[in-house]
């Protein structure tokens, strides 16, 4: 086949797999162009030696306070804001060259920025198949927040000036977000056929758009976490982005429950990270008592060395809808303690390569403190976290997935998307 692939990707779990789904089918022989913007994070999703060339278009997403002034008076209109129009005409842009170049196929990929992208409304000449790793969840979920919850009732407000000033404000942001999950909706029917990364993405995709994908588990490369079988030492590890979803916050309470004689350091691996979280996480640490080591952009050297010598990865986040790192850290023989709850669930087989838990901080507590004190019950998580990465987790099987989905939606007649066929 010869493919184009769209994405705009920041660093993390999207754009590993992303790669590992480049180099396997570049690997079998497929001819892939990558279309991305300025503003992805291309260093990171480095995929020159497999791709025939990577297009990287002009993009610029921010925009002034004058212009967010205007954009929300617009949105009383339910007008596009000027994010969407520039993400729309970059999209458009795209297409253009994409229609021009005889492909057989769009594999579209998650935006940083939409998470569902505009792409597929600009491609109209050849099928559209989307990996979308998540809807956007802060639209369709309490993320943290509910954005529809309702303000408090005007009665006990009626001579406060603040509470009108909140009414404006909550206005604006409904109808901006009516705007964004009605473009979303037609970016969703633009597709033939979209894939998703766990069976709890694919419901999550019904109850955001009403229709279902296509569950296509992604795999772990065990060349690029490999098993060094080195002295494990006493500090558990997190990985994950410090934004609120990830759980950090839960997780530093989570080891202030285990006996101070034998309580072990915190280190946190992510990327991105959100300023006042980071902030808030050192003070709470503080108090907890808790030895708390954050780490940022760790090179993938440093990464592989601190899977291979952590006693335990504490997985926290919030309804996951997939996660690598759990099977990451199996790769490299690390047992893994995580909250029960999205894709985790299908990923971590409960005593067996891993032990899930309630999101009460001393339940984790309580399974950490087996990990680290039962040094059977460490090496048979160990051992069989390894055999399931190997067994049922592997990159070509994923290739495999991809690939069958990709040619057999060749065919697929170009007029009718997901939404119609729903």
């Amino acid at each position: 086949m010869k493919i184009a692939v769209w994405h705009n990707l920041p660093s993390g779990g999207a754009s590993r797999a992303l790669h590992q789904h480049i180099k396997g089918l570049a690997e079998r022989g497929h001819h892939i162009e990558v279309w991305t913007s300025s503003l992805a994070d291309s260093r990171f999703l480095d995929v020159d030696a497999y791709v025939a060339q990577t297009h990287i278009l002009p993009l610029t997403i921010a925009t002034r306070l004058r212009i967010e002034y205007i954009d929300d008076v617009r949105s009383l209109l339910f007008l596009n804001s000027t994010r969407i129009k520039r993400m729309m005409a970059f999209c458009e842009a795209c297409a253009k060259e994409i229609e021009a170049g005889d492909f057989d196929i769009l594999f579209a990929n998650s935006c940083h920025f939409f998470n569902m992208p505009f792409i597929g409304r600009f491609v109209k000449r050849i099928p559209k198949v989307l990996y979308l790793q998540e809807p956007n969840r802060s639209l369709y979920e309490a993320y943290p927040n509910l954005i529809w919850k309702g303000l408090p009732s005007i009665q006990q407000n009626l001579l406060k000036p603040s509470y009108y000033s909140s009414y404006w404000q909550d206005l604006l942001k409904t109808h901006r977000a009516r705007v964004l999950v009605r473009e979303e909706f037609m970016n969703y029917q633009s597709y033939d056929k979209i894939l998703v990364n766990s069976y709890f993405s694919n419901e999550s995709l019904l109850r955001a758009y009403g229709g279902p994908g296509e569950v296509c588990y992604l795999g772990v490369d065990v060349d690029l976490f490999p098993f060094l079988d080195m002295a494990r030492e006493n500090f558990v590890m997190g990985l994950g982005s410090f934004h609120p979803p990830k759980g950090v916050d839960t997780a530093i309470r989570a080891v202030a429950r285990i006996p101070e004689s034998i309580r072990p350091k915190l280190v946190w691996v992510g990327n991105i990270g959100n300023k006042d979280y980071m902030a808030g996480l050192i003070t709470l640490s503080q108090q907890q008592g808790v030895d708390f080591e954050p780490r940022q952009y760790v090179p993938h050297r440093e990464l592989i060395q601190l899977l291979n010598t952590a006693s335990c990865l504490l997985y926290t986040s919030t309804l996951e809808p997939f996660g690598f790192a759990p099977l990451e850290a199996n790769a490299c023989g690390l047992p893994v303690v995580a909250i029960g709850e999205g894709g985790v669930r299908e990923t971590v087989i409960n005593g067996y390569n891993g032990l899930l838990t309630g999101r009460n901080p001393g339940e984790i507590a309580r399974a950490m403190e087996h990990v680290l004190t039962d040094a059977a019950l460490f090496e048979r998580l160990s051992a069989n976290g390894r055999q399931v990465v190997r067994e049922r987790w592997s990159v070509d099987d994923a290739v495999d997935r991809l690939e069958n989905a990709l040619m057999a939606s060749c065919p697929v007649p170009q007029q009718e998307g997901v939404g119609q066929q729903a």
